[in-house]
């Protein structure tokens, strides 16, 4: 009799321990199917833009990264001439000016200088005279006072690197330009020496030409 009691107590705890095993493996089972995420999106890298725009009286012209290019800018419309004298006469009496205006486009801080990629020169081999008569200089209207960052120079010489000033800066060291930032500038070329009476005598110069080209460089900072 004990015998037989002690048997179903063994398939008992057999049904018993399979019914708790067949649990387990439901509740696990129904455990792996939940799931919970957080999730960090959108993680991108851009590089900014390093752009401005070269405006002589109606003329913009937009910059481009090549230098070669820099003349025709980057759209269609190409660079205007700062200031010109094609057909100077005896009566020639008070300097030709022309102004550039230069603003900050793109989204990076910079700086901007200016310079000549070549020496000035005739238009032909040997035709040296008239550089040598005339002088450039560069004013900075935007400064506090207004500032020459270039000359009264030569233009039988090449204009080096010369660093300008946006309108907020203080006039005495380069200050990184931000987007909108804009400088104007002056360039005003005369006899050397402003002497007229003595350029209208110099027949040296009569026939003679002389060609130059502004550079304007945007490096981010």
């Amino acid at each position: 009799m004990e015998n037989r009691k002690s048997k179903r107590s063994v398939r008992l705890a057999l049904v018993l321990g399979a019914a708790v095993a067949g649990t387990a493996l439901v509740s696990f089972g129904g455990l792996a199917a939940w799931q919970a995420y957080t999730q960090n999106a959108g993680n991108a890298f851009a590089v900014g833009t390093l752009t401005h725009i070269n405006t002589v009286g109606n003329v913009t012209c937009n910059s481009t990264t090549i230098q070669a290019n820099a003349s025709q800018g980057s759209g269609s419309v190409p660079c205007s001439l700062i200031v010109t004298g094609p057909s100077l006469t005896s009566d020639w009496n008070a300097p030709l000016t022309g102004q550039v205006i230069i603003q900050s486009t793109g989204s990076l801080s910079s700086t901007f200088q200016m310079d000549m990629p070549t020496a000035p020169g005739p238009a032909k081999s040997g035709d040296n005279n008239l550089c040598g008569d005339l002088t450039l200089t560069v004013t900075d209207n935007e400064t506090p006072t207004a500032a020459t960052p270039y000359g009264p120079t030569s233009l039988s010489s090449q204009m080096g690197v010369t660093f300008l000033h946006a309108a907020n800066g203080d006039g005495t060291s380069p200050k990184p330009w931000v987007t909108g930032d804009s400088g104007t500038y002056t360039f005003s070329v005369a006899p050397t020496g402003a002497d007229y009476a003595a350029f209208d005598s110099n027949d040296a110069v009569l026939g003679s030409s002389c060609t130059f080209t502004i550079n304007f460089t945007q490096a981010s900072t």
